[in-house]
């Protein structure tokens, strides 16, 4: 008899548990969406932004035969805009004819505001 009340007392403990025990699995599993989704989207972000200022370049290569000598000349001319919060934007002008270096990095350390 001991040993089926203590069976007994094992197994309405595992019930008890197991409401909360599975509450910590879904919110784990939300957590861990979310997170991929905010990655996906500054890659995606990232990514919009370089096609973005090189396509700025290529066009003002195509209406000046000269690639533009600074970031800010591409910011002003296409209105371009980003989060500084977010990326480094490094660019590099190789020459008036060739195309500049373009790189779009994301801070580590990125705030939501």
């Amino acid at each position: 008899m001991y040993i089926k009340d203590k069976k007994d007392r094992i197994r309405e403990l595992l019930l008890n548990l197991m409401p909360p025990l599975f509450l910590i699995l879904v919110f784990a599993l939300f957590l861990g969406a979310i997170y991929r989704t905010a990655d996906s989207s500054l890659q995606s972000q990232q990514e919009s932004l370089l096609k973005a200022l090189r396509g700025g370049a290529v066009r003002t290569y195509a209406l000046t035969g000269s690639f533009p000598e600074s970031l800010d000349e591409i910011l002003t001319d296409y209105h371009i805009t980003y989060d500084h919060n977010k990326f480094i934007v490094e660019y590099e002008p190789a020459g008036s004819n060739l195309m500049p270096a373009l790189f779009v990095i994301p801070r580590k350390n990125t705030k939501e505001e």
